[in-house]
């Protein structure tokens, strides 16, 4: 047997059989996805197929949950227990049950192989105590296993399991698993649960220690793990790439990259893969990951999403710092390479100094459709024809728009050094000609062309944000700058602190209006409704205060009779309300302290049309 290794999966959804094919290209194998895209049902369906590849040994299945029956022992678990949770009965199991503990995908199973094995549980206690300051114990209770724990520093007694902390517990009977030899593979959901960072990577190199063939040691096994944790993701060449498979949607197969792609070839890929970090591992468990230039960007960013409720990473999304516009490139291509959908919010200059970036989100057949519709033959001709058109302008006609032109930072802070004046002519022409109005662009030149290839570039740019690629159009991001001066250069990310610390207390049209090329990105990336709760309680409430209303018309002038037919017809939710009548109108109050409504109280005249106050009440309609 050797790597690599074709795995089917055969997954039972609602009677329904699936099948998923994935393959192993090395002992340890990463599944990645959101909660919900099919992990932990793609692990259960290769419990089956993995037998077949490690004859003569036992396949174990760990579940998420695997210390949910201890819980028992160690919590207030049914709200009968007080403040003592029953700590010295945690046991588990008897002699009889290690006849199955391989079939347990919990840690029970695993505390009986602790039992059972005592070179398992020497190779467990010498970690625990080098590295964690504990030992521990394995004792036979009236033929029950129960474990004891005791710190090694101190004169501390022995206690319970029941009372030791639940990422040491989890530690504890995973590294049982992971040293079973009567184990030829090994399927670990969540490995992370309860487990403090550095925990999590401890754990991963004792996992990296016994992954491999179990045909070439005793003690080596196939790992399948899912997770949510970038702790367990080592990608140090292009070929660990293979090793991680991405899980979008239980309807779909997984998305694994081939060790020997043509993509994986590139020195760039090489060169990025080998100085990944944590932000770049984050961006694996995203959908559409949001690429930005660099801190700064990544600042004001997340301050806008917290500023106007938008929620980035449920909607899939992760704010990535890429350090140089350069860099954009290849991280997308890296990023589609496994199955993600990334966007750009880059600084104007992107597009001011070339077509690298434009092209690489330009080259497919949406854009082209939609540059025929405007009588392109493609999204590249569209490209090429406005940025030549642009770049001539600005050669030969820079006195148009010099005089304010050289006041934009693009002018201002040019790299002398570099040389290279006619680039840095474009940057700033560029983030003048898009910071200006319509009838101060046409004050440059008579013959209004300035307007027209401003009008030009937008189209450029409205197709550049179809397909994903958004370009702040005045500058970098401290050009939209409202309270802090936009002319900064040293120490950007304290600069961007304190500009999110200013437009926090600020009104949010003001924002809106001052930041609207970022937050028409921010809004794309994610791609979910803004909550209002009001919506949610609108039904609700109009379920009682219609017949509430109804009875006030028939002449109910009783608060308690009228909150006694909200709860015959509401049950529970009628508590949400206070009715009564007040001059012969309907009073409804909101008694919820946690509900973020505003209009209460709600005063409702006789003959009001109660759906249309009730809209307008709770700011639903105008």
């Amino acid at each position: 047997m050797q790597f690599p290794i074709k795995l089917d999966s055969i997954i039972s959804i609602e009677g329904e059989k699936i099948q998923r094919t994935i393959f192993l290209h090395g002992g340890l194998t990463v599944l990645i996805g959101p909660n919900g895209s099919g992990k932990t049902h793609l692990m259960r369906g290769l419990k089956q197929t993995l037998a077949a590849h490690c004859p003569g040994k036992k396949v174990r299945f760990l579940s998420a949950g695997r210390i949910g029956m201890l819980e028992q022992y160690r919590s207030d678990y049914d709200g009968h227990r007080g403040n003592s949770p029953n700590y010295h009965n945690a046991n588990y199991g008897s002699l009889d049950d290690t006849k199955r503990r391989h079939q347990f995908e919990t840690l029970q199973g695993d505390f009986q192989t602790l039992a059972v094995r005592p070179d398992i549980l020497i190779k467990v206690r010498e970690r625990l105590r080098k590295l964690f300051g504990r030992n521990i114990s394995v004792l036979w209770d009236a033929g029950s296993i129960k474990i004891e724990f005791v710190r090694t520093s101190g004169t501390t007694k022995p206690y319970t399991s029941g009372r030791e902390a639940s990422g040491l517990m989890h530690l504890a009977g995973l590294l049982s698993a992971l040293y079973d030899d009567e184990v030829g593979a090994l399927l670990i959901d969540e490995p992370e649960v309860s487990l403090h960072p550095q925990l999590q990577a401890f754990l991963l190199k004792e996992i990296l220690g016994v992954a491999g063939l179990p045909s070439e040691s005793p003690h080596k096994k196939l790992v399948v793990i899912g997770t949510h944790s970038t702790e367990f993701i080592r990608v140090e060449a292009p070929p660990d790439l293979a090793k991680l498979v991405f899980c979008y949607d239980l309807t779909a197969e997984p998305i694994q990259v081939p060790p020997d792609a043509e993509e994986l070839k590139s020195a760039k890929i090489f060169s990025l893969i080998s100085r990944m970090g944590q932000e770049h591992k984050l961006s694996f468990f995203a959908k559409s990951p949001l690429l930005v230039e660099g801190p700064s960007d990544a600042i004001i960013c997340g301050g806008l999403a917290n500023k106007l409720d938008l929620y980035l990473e449920a909607g899939g999304s992760q704010l990535l710092p890429v350090i140089g516009k350069g860099q954009f490139p290849i991280v997308v291509k890296l990023l589609r390479l496994v199955g993600k959908t990334p966007l750009v919010l880059a600084d104007a200059d992107a597009l001011a100094d070339g077509l690298d970036l434009v092209n690489t989100f330009l080259m497919n057949s949406e854009a082209d459709a939609i540059a025929s519709k405007k009588g392109f033959g493609s999204a590249i001709e569209v490209s090429r024809s406005i940025y030549s058109a642009f770049s001539s302008m600005v050669s030969t006609r820079w006195a148009d728009v010099s005089s304010i032109a050289e006041q934009h930072s693009y002018w201002t802070s040019r790299d002398l050094i570099d040389g290279d004046t006619m680039k840095a002519k474009r940057r700033a022409t560029f983030a003048t000609i898009f910071s200006l109005s319509e009838a101060q662009l046409k004050q440059l030149h008579q013959d209004g062309e300035w307007l027209t290839i401003r009008n030009r570039l937008a189209v450029l740019l409205d197709l550049l944000e179809s397909q994903g690629c958004f370009v702040l159009r005045r500058g970098a991001i401290e050009s939209y700058y409202q309270f802090r001066d936009h002319q900064v250069s040293a120490d950007k990310p304290a600069a961007a602190s304190e500009e999110v610390a200013a437009f926090m207390s600020a009104d949010p049209v003001a924002v809106e209006g001052k930041y609207g090329d970022v937050l028409r990105c921010l809004r794309r990336v994610a791609q979910t409704e803004k909550i209002i709760e009001a919506e949610s309680l609108q039904d609700t409430l109009l379920a009682v205060a219609a017949p509430a209303l109804a009875r006030v018309k028939a002449g109910t002038t009783s608060s308690e009779s009228l909150n006694s037919l909200a709860r015959s017809n509401m049950g529970a939710y009628a508590s949400l309300f206070e009715l009564e009548v007040r001059d012969g109108r309907l009073i409804i109050g909101l008694k919820s302290k946690i509900l973020d409504v505003s209009g209460f109280p709600i005063s409702v005249e006789q003959d009001a049309d109660i759906v249309k106050l009730v809209s307008k009440a709770l700011g639903l309609a105008s």
